[in-house]
């Protein structure tokens, strides 16, 4: 039960966790399918597949898949009594997080397809995108300027896609969600585009650190020119980030002049 309190708890708090828990035994092992255990970000631990061996191996696949690599989810641990542990290590946490500025055909086709994909989708328009009102799996937002951004909760885990129609309104807004501290900010746009963002966000004395996080035009290489094709382009993007922490750049969409 202190397993569960604590999950619940760290839940609560928004922190990401592993639950790893014992599926199945071969041999001798400290402990039996079901025995669970709690792994924060830090390494901290509640509960116990079995110490030792077992734990110290759950720990580091645990830390690494909470930082964002893709190791086995599956581990099968030899143990000291002979016998072999299968852990299976789930991660926990707080949902991906979207927010779309812009209720364009491109931006309500990305808010449509990033919920199917399981994140937590916030658009703001300043109309305030009466054509996905009675969509339960988006919240709307209506505002014109990027100064909503300071009341944006978890803007550290929140991707942003600018996708506003206007050139001088993406600039803005990308540069806004960039000094507001946000995960990654995408923009529909092209190599002029990219290059008048660049030098906004250094203007506006962004760090390297910063402009990194800057993708300019959003989206994988898939080929796609329709607003719903360009919605998986971005959506295969932020999922792949999500997973993997990085996207090669030979997958990325070329800049169009």
């Amino acid at each position: 039960m202190d397993v569960l309190r604590r999950l619940v708890a760290a839940a609560d708090a928004g922190r990401t966790t592993v639950l790893a828990t014992v599926i199945e035994v071969r041999g001798s092992a400290p402990r039996g399918p079901g025995a669970r255990m709690l792994v924060e970000a830090g390494g901290q631990t509640t509960g116990t597949v079995g110490g030792g061996e077992i734990e110290a191996a759950v720990i580091a696949a645990a830390r690494a898949l909470i930082a964002g690599s893709d190791p086995p989810r599956t581990l099968e641990v030899p143990t000291r009594c002979g016998g072999v542990a299968i852990v299976f290590l789930e991660r926990l946490g707080t949902p991906r997080r979207l927010l779309v500025v812009g209720a364009g055909h491109v931006g309500r086709a990305v808010a449509a397809a990033a919920a199917r994909a399981s994140f937590a989708v916030t658009v703001v328009d300043r109309s305030g995108a009466p054509e996905l009102a009675g969509d339960e799996a988006v919240r709307v937002l209506a505002a014109a300027e990027p100064g909503v951004l300071a009341d944006l909760e978890h803007r550290e885990e929140t991707q942003v896609i600018v996708a506003t129609g206007t050139h001088d309104a993406d600039v803005t807004w990308a540069v806004a969600a960039l000094a507001a501290g946000c995960s990654g900010v995408g923009v529909v746009g092209s190599r002029s585009k990219a290059a008048a963002l660049h030098q906004a966000a250094v203007d506006a004395g962004l760090s390297t650190e910063r402009l990194a996080r800057l993708r300019c035009p959003v989206g994988l290489d898939l080929g796609g020119v329709t607003p719903g094709e360009l919605a998986v382009a971005i959506v295969a993007e932020l999922v792949m980030l999500a997973n993997r922490g990085e996207v090669p750049a030979s997958w990325r969409k070329p800049s169009p002049a």
